[in-house]
């Protein structure tokens, strides 16, 4: 195991309302030089230089480039999966249809129609908070300098399957993740490839969010049936400012990685590309997401832990039966390849 670092910058006006990036995933805008990309591995000294990412592209769940580079303007950034920390979804849209011969035409004329983007209650709020308070970081111009970190052996074990880095920001010794937690702008999200550690300290930071007032900790829905079609992306527009106080989309939320499976759910039956009486957890049964139970992992590991899937969680009145937290999901892998489209292995 080691470390990897990337040494970067936060653009605020990335966020919402300005941006349309939300409490969870940001991009930064990598430093152009010989040291933005460093390694350490367990026991070295220090830091050394890596280009392992340089020209990688990954290849999940979608084929895409780990560093985007601007046409217009040659800047390189990245996006980030913030570790640990599932904020509400300030815009979620369902995939697309795959051709099937059990999808007609006028199904999928129907799902394209109400597919809009779609968001959860604090999720607007939860933005908002954070960028006011990275704001106390940032220059004149809005940038503020920060370095993405984490735990991997490999360099493909850094990303995830949208072709993310998964991990922390950190801003000097101040950590986005653990603040956002420890502060209730988002749930506890834990994954298989998290280290025990890791995984503890937000277990301690959601001791502290769980209990404020006015945020997701006391807002937590498990009602899965309960739904907002009203609740729809307010996407930012040049010149025109939104409308918006911190607090005035308070409501009940659903853990975001089950509300994005809520949502697929419901826009397939309002479509009826599924039948109207499928339950959600016999819609979770068709695509199951693996997991571990955390008290499981933290005893066993996933070596000796048992594997489960999340529909087992689910009852038959659609009542989601365990907190965030209890909850550690199998991470979706993905390859790491070269311009050549071999696998990248080493640093």
């Amino acid at each position: 195991m080691g470390t990897l670092r990337i040494h970067g910058t936060i653009d605020l006006i990335q966020f919402w309302p300005k941006g349309s990036s939300d409490a969870d995933t940001t991009k930064i805008k990598l430093v152009v030089g010989a040291n933005s990309f460093e390694y350490k591995k367990e026991g070295a000294a220090s830091f050394k230089k890596t280009n392992a990412f340089k020209g990688a592209k990954s290849r999940g769940t979608i084929t895409a480039d780990v560093i985007k580079t601007s046409a217009a303007t040659g800047l390189q950034t990245i996006t980030v999966r913030l570790q640990g920390v599932d904020a509400p979804e300030l815009h979620f849209r369902a995939a697309p249809l795959k051709t099937s011969s059990a999808v007609s035409a006028e199904m999928r004329k129907n799902y394209n129609a109400i597919n809009k983007e779609r968001r959860q209650n604090l999720a607007e709020t939860a933005t908002f908070e954070l960028a006011k308070h990275l704001k106390q970081f940032a220059n004149a111009n809005g940038i503020i300098t920060a370095v993405f970190e984490t735990e991997v052996d490999s360099p493909a074990d850094a990303i995830d399957t949208y072709g993310r880095f998964v991990g922390n920001i950190n801003i000097g010794a101040h950590n986005i993740n653990v603040w956002l937690v420890e502060n209730g702008w988002g749930h506890p999200a834990f994954y298989t490839s998290m280290s025990i550690d890791e995984i503890n300290v937000v277990l301690n930071a959601w001791k502290k969010g769980k209990k404020k007032v006015g945020r997701t900790g006391k807002h937590l829905s498990k009602d899965a049936g309960d739904f907002d079609w009203n609740l729809i992306y307010r996407e930012p527009k040049a010149g025109v400012v939104i409308p918006f106080t911190s607090g005035e989309d308070k409501g009940k939320v659903l853990m975001p990685k089950i509300f994005r499976r809520q949502v697929a759910w419901l826009v397939s039956k309002k479509a009826k590309v599924i039948p109207a009486g499928t339950g959600f957890k016999t819609y979770l049964k068709k695509k199951p997401d693996q997991l571990v139970l955390l008290n499981d992992f933290l005893a066993n590991t996933l070596n000796s832990a048992t594997v489960l899937s999340l529909d087992e969680f689910v009852d038959a009145n659609n009542k989601i039966l365990k907190d965030p937290e209890e909850l550690v999901f199998k991470e979706k892998a993905g390859t790491l390849v070269n311009a050549q489209g071999n696998k990248i292995t080493t640093w």
